[in-house]
């Protein structure tokens, strides 16, 4: 038998999480919404810095010099993603992949988890993302619960957001809110990335 998203057996509750496959789903989503991210903080970036360069205050060549600096913004995109998942999972318990793929992150408790407990599953997820998220994908299969790496090290559930009680379910202003604000941080470091590059020598 079912009940809020737990399997009650004749000993305990056994926690049934979230599958392999819808997750890779949602970062697929989160990857996709990136990719769109990426593409309006280079517009930000490349609108200062003509403005910039028509007040004197860039020098003429800055296109060459952010063309140059792709590892520059492959990292600022990484710490963009870092900010972006700590904040909206540590805030509403999902990311923009994780709500329009119908699943969220609670801790072990099924309670709400925090900043520091979406930081740590998030930095994790370098590691359950190897060999194509093979890491991950053997270490869920070892537990109904499906956690990868991340969630024991962290702490954390990744379950169906239909199976989440009302008691542990966050608004959907603050979902909103949370993604809307987590995208921003996303584009902060590549803004200041371009920026940076577009200054250089």
């Amino acid at each position: 038998m079912s009940i809020l998203g737990l399997s009650i057996t004749d000993t305990k509750p056994v926690i049934m999480g979230a599958g392999f496959w819808i997750r890779a789903l949602a970062r697929i989503v989160d990857m996709a919404s990136g990719y769109i991210i990426g593409l309006i903080a280079g517009v930000l970036g490349g609108l200062a810095l003509v403005i910039l360069e028509q007040f004197s205050v860039v020098e003429h060549g800055w296109m060459t010099r952010v063309s140059e600096g792709k590892w520059a913004l492959g990292l600022a995109s990484i710490a963009g993603s870092i900010f972006y998942h700590t904040f909206c999972e540590g805030v509403s318990g999902a990311s923009l992949g994780k709500l329009v793929c119908g699943v969220c992150m609670l801790s072990e408790d099924l309670t709400p988890c925090g900043l520091k407990q979406a930081f740590i599953r998030t930095v994790s997820f370098y590691i359950d993302g190897l060999v194509f998220g093979l890491v991950g994908y053997l270490e869920m299969n070892k537990t109904l619960a499906e956690q990868r790496h991340g969630d024991h090290w962290a702490k954390t559930l990744v379950v169906p957001r239909a199976s989440v009680t009302l008691a542990s379910k966050p608004s959907a202003g603050r979902v909103v809110l949370a993604i809307g604000l987590g995208c921003a941080l996303w584009i902060f470091p590549l803004f200041i990335a371009y920026l940076a590059l577009g200054f250089a020598d």
